[in-house]
């Protein structure tokens, strides 16, 4: 499989795909539709290409989803501009980047241990239990950040090739896993996943939404098994598919048109 991905991403490369006019917006429109829909949100591709392009509003769909959808543009095209600045991973960024997610849905949180604002990128002071499984302490969040970051940057201006996709799973399934925020994890972890492709200015990533349940697989089964090229693999898999689909768009443009009068 990654042997393809070396092939399909050679191919990608050299048809000159992400100069088209628009190719990257439309990109990262669809990611963010991608990334919000695994999140639940209710808006459809069309409903958000819509709201980012038009401000258009879906009718009788809530507000938050809305809300949650420009939330996540504004956090990629903030990142967008630092990765020209080639300015490392901080825990700063990181907090910066979920506080921009929850910017309009978050809000303050009260707990035993204290007070912390999932719309300002605030770290957690709460026990987190999602899905028969604990996070760990907030006590160790911060320590463990520390580590990521240091890892992450000890790499990133090393890394080539394939490497490059494997250093940003790695910084997802990591983030997502220390689950440093009340909110917006996810969504947080998959924008630092490509803030390592732009600082390196590869391709985006896509986690398809109709592979909901094979990425919650990986993330589980790398943990369970402690074996980060479970992980790996998946993103790499979703990193073929979204090759796969943009050559054959391409090479099916011309076919089968004709004018119609």
């Amino acid at each position: 499989m990654w042997q393809e991905l070396e092939i399909l991403r050679k191919e990608f490369l050299e048809l000159r795909l992400s100069e088209a006019i628009d190719y990257e917006k439309f990109s990262m429109i669809s990611i963010v539709y991608n990334s919000t829909k695994i999140e639940g949100c209710s808006l459809t591709e069309n409903d958000t290409r819509l709201l980012l392009e038009n401000n258009l509003t879906a009718k009788g769909k809530p507000l938050t989803d809305h809300l949650m959808v420009k939330d996540h543009y504004s956090a990629f095209l903030f990142l967008k501009e630092i990765s020209k600045q080639k300015k490392k991973i901080s825990i700063d960024l990181i907090k910066k980047v979920a506080g921009l997610v929850m910017k309009n849905t978050g809000g303050m949180v009260n707990t035993i241990s204290g007070t912390f604002d999932t719309s300002a990128g605030d770290l957690r002071k709460a026990q987190v239990y999602v899905d028969k499984k604990y996070f760990p302490d907030f006590t160790k969040v911060e320590d463990l950040l520390v580590n990521l970051v240091d890892n992450v940057n000890q790499r990133i201006d090393n890394v080539s090739g394939n490497e490059i996709l494997k250093l940003s799973a790695d910084i997802h399934y990591n983030l997502v896993n220390i689950h440093p925020f009340g909110d917006g994890n996810g969504r947080t972890s998959r924008l630092m996943m490509n803030y390592i492709q732009m600082y390196k200015q590869e391709p985006l990533i896509k986690i398809f939404t109709e592979d909901r349940a094979d990425y919650i697989d990986a993330l589980n089964k790398t943990e369970e098994l402690e074996e980060i090229s479970i992980f790996r693999d998946f993103i790499c898999s979703q990193q073929v598919k979204l090759y796969k689909a943009e050559i054959d768009k391409f090479r099916s443009k011309d076919k089968g048109f004709h004018l119609i009068f």
